[in-house]
Protein backbone atom coordinates (compact mmCIF):
# COMPACT_ATOMS: atom_id res chain seq x y z
CA UNK A 1 0.00 0.00 0.00
CA UNK A 2 2.77 2.03 0.55
CA UNK A 3 4.31 1.74 -3.10
CA UNK A 4 0.85 2.83 -4.03
CA UNK A 5 0.69 5.78 -2.61
CA UNK A 6 3.39 7.62 -4.03
CA UNK A 7 2.81 6.31 -7.58
CA UNK A 8 -0.90 7.68 -7.02
CA UNK A 9 0.79 11.18 -6.08
CA UNK A 10 3.03 11.16 -8.69
CA UNK A 11 0.65 10.48 -11.39
CA UNK A 12 -1.46 13.67 -10.74
CA UNK A 13 1.78 15.87 -10.64
CA UNK A 14 2.32 14.20 -14.23
CA UNK A 15 -1.06 14.88 -15.57
CA UNK A 16 -0.82 18.78 -14.27
CA UNK A 17 2.24 19.66 -16.11
CA UNK A 18 1.05 19.83 -19.81
CA UNK A 19 3.64 19.14 -22.33
CA UNK A 20 5.68 20.88 -23.66
CA UNK A 21 4.12 21.44 -27.30
CA UNK A 22 0.80 22.88 -25.13
CA UNK A 23 3.37 24.94 -23.79
CA UNK A 24 4.85 26.40 -26.36
CA UNK A 25 1.39 26.49 -27.90
CA UNK A 26 0.05 28.83 -24.89
CA UNK A 27 3.57 31.06 -24.64
CA UNK A 28 3.01 31.94 -28.87
CA UNK A 29 -0.76 32.35 -28.19
CA UNK A 30 -0.02 34.63 -25.21
CA UNK A 31 2.74 36.66 -26.70
CA UNK A 32 -0.14 37.06 -29.84
CA UNK A 33 -2.62 38.66 -27.25
CA UNK A 34 -0.08 40.75 -26.30
CA UNK A 35 1.23 42.15 -29.62
CA UNK A 36 -2.49 42.41 -30.53
CA UNK A 37 -2.81 44.53 -27.56
CA UNK A 38 -0.09 46.86 -28.48
CA UNK A 39 -1.25 47.66 -31.93
CA UNK A 40 -4.70 47.74 -30.59
CA UNK A 41 -3.49 50.28 -28.17
CA UNK A 42 -1.68 51.99 -30.75
CA UNK A 43 -4.44 51.91 -33.08
CA UNK A 44 -6.77 53.90 -30.63
CA UNK A 45 -4.48 56.26 -30.08
CA UNK A 46 -4.06 57.12 -33.84
CA UNK A 47 -7.63 56.94 -33.77
CA UNK A 48 -7.41 59.71 -30.77
CA UNK A 49 -5.15 61.97 -32.65
CA UNK A 50 -6.84 61.67 -35.83
CA UNK A 51 -10.21 62.94 -34.10
CA UNK A 52 -8.85 66.00 -32.15
CA UNK A 53 -7.10 66.69 -35.53
CA UNK A 54 -10.21 66.59 -37.21
CA UNK A 55 -12.11 68.70 -34.85
CA UNK A 56 -9.42 71.63 -35.19
CA UNK A 57 -9.33 71.46 -38.77
CA UNK A 58 -13.31 72.01 -38.65
CA UNK A 59 -12.89 74.99 -36.03
CA UNK A 60 -10.62 76.66 -38.00
CA UNK A 61 -12.35 76.44 -41.37
CA UNK A 62 -15.59 77.34 -39.49
CA UNK A 63 -13.26 80.66 -38.22
CA UNK A 64 -12.66 81.31 -42.11
CA UNK A 65 -15.86 81.09 -42.78
CA UNK A 66 -17.14 83.04 -40.24
CA UNK A 67 -14.67 86.30 -41.37
CA UNK A 68 -15.33 85.81 -44.67
CA UNK A 69 -19.07 86.04 -44.40
CA UNK A 70 -18.56 89.21 -41.95
CA UNK A 71 -15.96 90.66 -44.25
CA UNK A 72 -18.33 90.05 -47.23
CA UNK A 73 -20.88 92.04 -45.04
CA UNK A 74 -18.86 94.99 -44.67
CA UNK A 75 -19.59 97.22 -47.78
CA UNK A 76 -23.26 96.87 -46.65
CA UNK A 77 -22.44 98.46 -43.56
CA UNK A 78 -20.13 101.17 -45.52
CA UNK A 79 -23.35 101.99 -47.57
CA UNK A 80 -25.65 102.34 -44.63
CA UNK A 81 -23.14 104.99 -43.22
CA UNK A 82 -23.59 106.96 -46.85
CA UNK A 83 -27.15 106.48 -46.54
CA UNK A 84 -27.43 107.87 -42.95
CA UNK A 85 -25.04 110.91 -43.84
CA UNK A 86 -27.22 111.86 -46.81
CA UNK A 87 -30.35 111.39 -45.49
CA UNK A 88 -33.38 112.99 -42.74
CA UNK A 89 -36.13 112.88 -41.56
CA UNK A 90 -38.47 109.72 -41.21
CA UNK A 91 -36.37 107.81 -43.93
CA UNK A 92 -33.02 108.42 -42.10
CA UNK A 93 -35.40 107.04 -38.87
CA UNK A 94 -35.99 103.71 -40.00
CA UNK A 95 -32.34 102.98 -42.13
CA UNK A 96 -31.08 104.40 -38.49
CA UNK A 97 -32.95 101.47 -36.94
CA UNK A 98 -31.78 99.01 -39.28
CA UNK A 99 -28.40 99.85 -39.34
CA UNK A 100 -27.97 99.41 -35.48
CA UNK A 101 -30.13 96.21 -35.82
CA UNK A 102 -27.22 95.02 -38.16
CA UNK A 103 -24.55 96.25 -36.03
CA UNK A 104 -25.98 94.48 -33.20
CA UNK A 105 -26.22 91.15 -34.64
CA UNK A 106 -22.99 91.64 -36.61
CA UNK A 107 -21.47 92.60 -32.82
CA UNK A 108 -23.31 89.32 -31.27
CA UNK A 109 -21.00 87.61 -34.23
CA UNK A 110 -17.91 88.81 -33.00
CA UNK A 111 -16.94 92.07 -35.61
CA UNK A 112 -15.55 95.22 -33.58
CA UNK A 113 -15.12 98.59 -35.36
CA UNK A 114 -11.55 99.93 -34.71
CA UNK A 115 -11.77 103.21 -33.32
CA UNK A 116 -9.53 106.00 -35.39
CA UNK A 117 -10.13 109.49 -35.11
CA UNK A 118 -8.14 110.94 -32.57
CA UNK A 119 -6.42 107.85 -31.93
CA UNK A 120 -2.46 107.59 -32.25
CA UNK A 121 -1.56 105.42 -35.74
CA UNK A 122 -0.82 102.06 -35.55
CA UNK A 123 0.11 100.78 -38.61
CA UNK A 124 -1.10 96.75 -38.08
CA UNK A 125 -5.08 98.32 -37.84
CA UNK A 126 -4.86 101.44 -39.48
CA UNK A 127 -3.69 102.61 -43.26
CA UNK A 128 -2.56 106.10 -43.94
CA UNK A 129 -3.69 108.01 -47.16
CA UNK A 130 -1.95 110.79 -46.76
CA UNK A 131 0.00 112.79 -43.81
CA UNK A 132 -1.09 115.90 -43.27
CA UNK A 133 0.36 118.84 -40.63
CA UNK A 134 -2.50 120.07 -38.09
CA UNK A 135 -1.61 122.52 -35.62
CA UNK A 136 -4.17 121.38 -33.45
CA UNK A 137 -3.34 117.74 -33.46
CA UNK A 138 0.05 116.34 -31.94
CA UNK A 139 1.82 114.35 -34.80
CA UNK A 140 0.82 110.59 -35.72
CA UNK A 141 -2.99 111.12 -34.45
CA UNK A 142 -5.12 110.27 -36.92
CA UNK A 143 -7.16 112.64 -38.20
CA UNK A 144 -9.69 112.07 -40.24
CA UNK A 145 -11.27 108.60 -40.77
CA UNK A 146 -11.97 107.40 -44.82
CA UNK A 147 -13.13 104.22 -44.10
CA UNK A 148 -13.94 102.51 -41.11
CA UNK A 149 -12.00 99.43 -40.31
CA UNK A 150 -13.16 96.31 -38.32
CA UNK A 151 -12.08 93.43 -36.65
CA UNK A 152 -13.04 90.01 -35.49
CA UNK A 153 -11.78 88.94 -31.89
CA UNK A 154 -8.18 90.03 -32.52
CA UNK A 155 -7.64 89.51 -36.27
CA UNK A 156 -7.96 93.06 -38.67
CA UNK A 157 -10.61 92.31 -41.58
CA UNK A 158 -10.35 95.66 -42.67
CA UNK A 159 -7.86 98.50 -41.74
CA UNK A 160 -9.22 102.09 -40.73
Amino acid sequence: MTDETPSAQEEPEEETQPPKAEVSDLERTRSQNEELLTKLKYVQAEYENYRKQATREMEAVLKVAHEALLARLLPVLDDFDAALANLDGEAAKGVRMVHERLLKALGEGGLQEIPAKGQTFDPYVHDCVQQVPDSGLADGLVKEVVRKGYRVQERVLRPA
